[in-house]
C-alpha cells in the first residue's frame, strides 16, 4: 500500500506540474497577444473603439470544438471549424501561418463587424500561440469554391447574374468602408475570391481575413515596402514590381475578382490562355514557393520582372464578346443583358489598368456597380 500511495502522490505532482506549465504558457500567450491587439486597436482608431472584443479562454475554445469533426471551410492557410459557445453555433478559426498579422485582423474585423458584408467577429482567444478567432455562424462557402469547385446546380442557385452583381456590390461597399471610414485609409492588400464567404441561406457576401491589411501613414497617399505580401494573380503590378501600396492596389485586385465573376475563369486559366503568345521575358519570375493560385506570397524577389499584360491583354481582346461570359449567365438571360455585360467588362478594364493612375477609386467603382445593378433590376421588373 505505501508503494501505491507514493506512486499516486508522485503522479499527482507530475500532473500538477504539467498543468502549471500549461497555465503559464497560456498566460504568457495572453499577455503577449493582448499587448499586440491593444497596440493595433490604438493605432487603428486612436483608442476610440466602436465594439468591445470578448475574450475566450483556451478551455472554452477546446470545449467549444470538442465535438467538431470536420473543417467546414478551408481558407488561405486557415482552418474554420464549427463549434458551440453559450449553446449557440459558432465558427472557430485557427491560423497556421505566422507571417499574417492576426492581431491586426482581430482589431480591424472587430471594428467592421457591424457591417453585414463582413463576417461578424464574436470574440477571440489569446491563450494560444496564434490568436483564435470566433465568428458568428453562417452556412458559408468561399466564393472561390463556389465559382470554380462546385457543380453547376449549386452555382446556378447562388450565382445568377443578379447574384453576381449583388456580390460585387457588397464586396465593394466593405472595401469603400475600409478606405474611407478610419483615421487613415486601410488597404486590404489580399482581396480575392478565397477571402469572400457566401452565406448559402441568404446569398450575402461576407469578407474575412484582414491580416495583411495596411494603414496608410497620416497625410500620405502611398507607402512603399521592401517585402511584398499578397496573392499571385490578384496583385497590382506596382505592388509586385516596386512595393508601392495605395488604395488602387485594392481596386486592381477587385477588378480581377470582377473578371472572375463575369467569366467564371480562374487566374491560371487566364495565364494559360495567353502564355503561348508571350515570350520568356513576359512570364512571372516569382521565388520558388509561389506555384499555384490562392497561395499568399510572403516573399518576392525584389528584382523580379513581372509582365501583367497577359491579364490586361486577355481582357482587352475578349471581354466584350458575349461568349466570354460564364455560360450560366447566358443560359439565364442571353442577349437582353448585353449592355450590362459590356458596362461590367468596361469596369473590369478600368480596375485592372496597368497604370494605377488610370484606375478609379473604389468609391467610384461602387457607384458604377450600383448603376449596373439598378439597370438589371429595372430590366427584370419590366420582364415580369
Amino acid at each position: 500500500m505505501p508503494f501505491f500511495r507514493g506512486l499516486l502522490l508522485s503522479m499527482k505532482k507530475g500532473f500538477s506540474s504539467a498543468d502549471a506549465e500549461r497555465r503559464k504558457k497560456e498566460l504568457d500567450c495572453y499577455l503577449q497577444n493582448g499587448r499586440c491587439v491593444l497596440e493595433e486597436l490604438l493605432a487603428l482608431c486612436d483608442g476610440n473603439c466602436r465594439i468591445p472584443i470578448r475574450y475566450f479562454s483556451a478551455t472554452e475554445i477546446n470545449n467549444a470544438i470538442k465535438h467538431s469533426k470536420t473543417t467546414v471551410m478551408e481558407l488561405d492557410e486557415v482552418d474554420m471549424v464549427t463549434g458551440s459557445l453559450d449553446n449557440r453555433p459558432v465558427l472557430v478559426r485557427f491560423n497556421t501561418w505566422k507571417v499574417k498579422n492576426i492581431h491586426r485582423d482581430v482589431a480591424i474585423t472587430a471594428q467592421m463587424s457591424h457591417l453585414k458584408n463582413v463576417l461578424r467577429l464574436i470574440g477571440c482567444c489569446l491563450e494560444f500561440e496564434q490568436p483564435v478567432m470566433v465568428y458568428q455562424y453562417v452556412e458559408g462557402i468561399s466564393l472561390f469554391d463556389l465559382l470554380f469547385e462546385k457543380d453547376n446546380l449549386i452555382r446556378k442557385s447562388l450565382l445568377s447574374w443578379g447574384s453576381r452583381l449583388r456580390i460585387a456590390n457588397e464586396v465593394a461597399s466593405a472595401i469603400v468602408f475600409l478606405h474611407t471610414e478610419f483615421t487613415t485609409p486601410i488597404i486590404h492588400r489580399d482581396l480575392k475570391a478565397q477571402n469572400v464567404i457566401i452565406d448559402q441561406k441568404s446569398g450575402v457576401a461576407k469578407i474575412v481575413d484582414f491580416s495583411l491589411s495596411l494603414s496608410l501613414p497620416p497625410g500620405e497617399l502611398e507607402v512603399q515596402e521592401d517585402k511584398i505580401y499578397g496573392t499571385h494573380g490578384s496583385m497590382a503590378p506596382e505592388h509586385v514590381i516596386l512595393g508601392i501600396i495605395t488604395q488602387k492596389v485594392d481596386v486592381y485586385s477587385f477588378g480581377v475578382l470582377l473578371f472572375q465573376l463575369l467569366t467564371g475563369k480562374r487566374v491560371p486559366d487566364i495565364y494559360m490562355d495567353r502564355v503561348d503568345s508571350t515570350t520568356s521575358e513576359d512570364t512571372m519570375d516569382f521565388e520558388e514557393d509561389i506555384t499555384e493560385e490562392g497561395n499568399t506570397l510572403y516573399r518576392v524577389d525584389s528584382n523580379a520582372i513581372v509582365n501583367f499584360k497577359f491579364i490586361d491583354g486577355y481582357i482587352k481582346e475578349g471581354i466584350n464578346k458575349m461568349d466570354l461570359a460564364d455560360p450560366i449567365i447566358l443560359e439565364e438571360h442571353g442577349i437582353e443583358i448585353q449592355q450590362q455585360l459590356k458596362d461590367f467588362s468596361d469596369l473590369v478594364k478600368k480596375c485592372t489598368a496597368s497604370n494605377k493612375d488610370d484606375r478609379p477609386y473604389m468609391i467610384h467603382v461602387a457607384r458604377e456597380l450600383c448603376r449596373i445593378e439598378k439597370c438589371f433590376r429595372s430590366l427584370a421588373l419590366a420582364q415580369n
